[in-house]
């Protein structure tokens, strides 16, 4: 894959705003000037690709600022062994999501990762962008959080992965909808963040203005707008030359405010299930990053491992009504199983791998055939968190384990209606 197409297309910035800090000039103003060249050839829009820009915040420059001092063969050693460890954390994370009994097979899927971000072919791992470190870091800190509420390294990874993406501020939702009592932390670590991007236009009035023509040229010329809902429709607006930036920032706060609120619901809802806690993980996980007012295509790598749990415990589910309600219908004895009655009825877990696999093909065939990967992956995002809330909100999974336990027992006539256990222990009913 490496050698069939482009690799590497994020580096090349990092390296140029290295050597120019390290230089004493602008981090922002070679990749500017190469836009604007590209921007004003005759065969720009031919297909080739337009130069990527490097446009983290200039709170960023004191780091680049030590990177300097570093000779330039060590850099090209490290930064690929840390990319590597991050993509390696985000896989470690997606694994600690599952039970044991789903880690049995989960361990053989973890490299589609690499192939299949999202669950949709893309080469996203080639870029060698920083979010495989940052999500690495971040994902790993959230361990602690989700199983014993211990969320203070999370924080510090969420507001350090702020300095270079500020939309990732977003991730502070997951405590809030999966840990206990967290408003209050995760509002100081938001406001915190907020201030540290507030200040950067006092502390680098020169550095944050080319920062924001470089923002602002990547989103005109680029369109380089991400596929969440309100990226769709700044692309649209822009096909069509209408001005995107009121309309993008109210269809955001309409889409944020109605998905946060969904989730809050249901985190309440968990709280008063709480065997419903495992199950919810990823889900929480798939809506926090679908509230990023730009998701792109190095945010839905972490999401791959998360999106796999999901769908096949939504399908395992389907799969097993549609097997009750055909094992439901009145058959008379006498009548014999048809091969495909008994092909489901002995393999139930053949036709979740079938429905999933041929979803699966679809949507890559799909994105071969429209050639648009955007839209796709959105869709699939959405299909796959909707697909969770129904498993997770079905009668069937709300009830508690011994809920069901009871429930699922079959009559006996000779046990008390109120206490079928001791029957089915052999133990005696009678007073």
């Amino acid at each position: 894959m490496a050698i069939a197409g482009p690799a590497g297309w994020d580096v090349p910035p990092n390296w140029s705003a290295i050597q120019a800090v390290g230089q004493g000039d602008s981090p922002y103003a070679g990749g500017i000037a190469a836009l604007k060249a590209y921007h004003n050839l005759p065969a720009h829009a031919a297909g080739d690709r337009a130069p990527v820009l490097y446009w983290y915040p200039p709170l960023t420059i004191p780091v680049l600022h030590t990177l300097a001092w570093l000779p330039g063969w060590l850099l090209g050693v490290l930064f690929p062994c840390a990319l590597a460890a991050g993509f390696l954390l985000q896989l470690r994370a997606g694994y600690q999501m599952a039970s044991e009994e789903r880690r049995r097979w989960l361990i053989f899927f973890l490299p589609l990762a690499a192939f299949f971000p999202g669950l949709l072919c893309d080469q996203t791992i080639l870029s060698g962008n920083l979010a495989f470190i940052l999500y690495g870091l971040v994902l790993t800190a959230a361990i602690p959080g989700w199983r014993r509420n211990k969320w203070l390294l999370f924080y510090a990874a969420v507001l350090v992965a702020s300095i270079c993406k500020p939309p990732m501020l977003t991730l502070l939702a997951f405590p809030i909808i999966v840990g206990k009592r967290q408003w209050a932390p995760a509002c100081i670590v938001g406001t915190s963040g907020c201030v540290l991007f507030a200040v950067q236009p006092l502390l680098w009035p020169a550095q944050f203005k080319e920062f924001s023509l470089a923002v602002q040229l990547v989103l005109d010329w680029a369109h380089d707008f991400g596929f969440s809902p309100s990226g769709q429709l700044g692309r649209l607006l822009w096909q069509n030359k209408l001005p995107y930036f009121r309309a993008t920032t109210l269809a955001y706060l309409v889409w944020a405010a109605a998905f946060a609120f969904l989730l809050l619901a249901i985190s309440r809802h968990i709280h008063r299930n709480p065997h419903l806690r495992e199950q919810w993980i990823p889900i929480a996980l798939t809506g926090t990053i679908l509230l990023n007012p730009r998701i792109i295509f190095y945010d839905t790598t972490p999401l791959t491992i998360p999106l796999l749990l999901i769908g096949w415990r939504a399908l395992s589910l389907g799969s097993e009504h549609f097997t009750q309600w055909r094992g439901s219908r009145a058959v008379s004895p006498a009548v014999s199983l048809s091969p495909l009655q008994i092909f489901f009825k002995d393999r139930k877990h053949l036709a979740p791998i079938l429905v999933g696999a041929g979803l699966f093909a679809a949507c890559n065939i799909a994105d071969g055939l429209w050639g648009n990967w955007l839209p796709i992956e959105l869709t699939v995002l959405l299909m796959v968190f909707a697909l969770g809330l129904w498993s997770l909100l079905h009668p069937s999974v709300l009830l508690s384990p011994q809920d069901s336990y009871i429930e699922a027992l079959p009559y006996n006539p000779e046990c008390s209606y109120h206490s079928p256990i001791p029957a089915v222990l052999g133990e005696s009913t009678s007073e």
